[in-house]
């Protein structure tokens, strides 16, 4: 009979699988997020020992692109930023009101440059 109990388990673990691929996270507080790290348009949160968080850090000192950081682990405003976000790991940046979660160094050229915050030549 295990035959049998396979296709009711398997469906029943697309269907589960189907109403969560359809359900929708919460909002995310975007004025208790902004009350956290500010107004600037461009924040990235980081940790300190987070290798990529390092080479964007570096991308956009090399793009001379004005940025807050904050350290999710070492400072208050990072950690309640962090978890207003559900982060799920580092870095991310937020560019004005979108996100780019890890290094995503062309994704992120692409928002700050439709944001008017990249000078016509800044090196790729």
């Amino acid at each position: 009979m295990p035959v049998r109990r396979l296709p009711s388990a398997l469906a029943f673990s697309v269907a589960f699988a189907g109403l969560a691929a359809c359900a929708r996270p919460a909002p995310i507080d975007r004025q208790a997020l902004r009350a956290a790290i500010g107004d600037a348009p461009v924040v990235m949160l980081s940790a300190s020992w987070c290798g990529y968080c390092r080479k964007l850090r570096a991308d956009l000192r090399r793009w001379d692109v004005a940025f807050s950081e904050f350290d999710v682990e070492d400072d208050a405003a990072g950690t309640q930023a962090y978890s207003l976000l559900r982060g799920n790991g580092v870095p991310i940046l937020l560019v004005n009101e979108h996100r780019v979660s890890g290094y995503a160094p062309s994704r992120a050229r692409e928002l700050l440059a439709s944001a008017g915050l990249l000078r016509s030549g800044t090196i790729h």
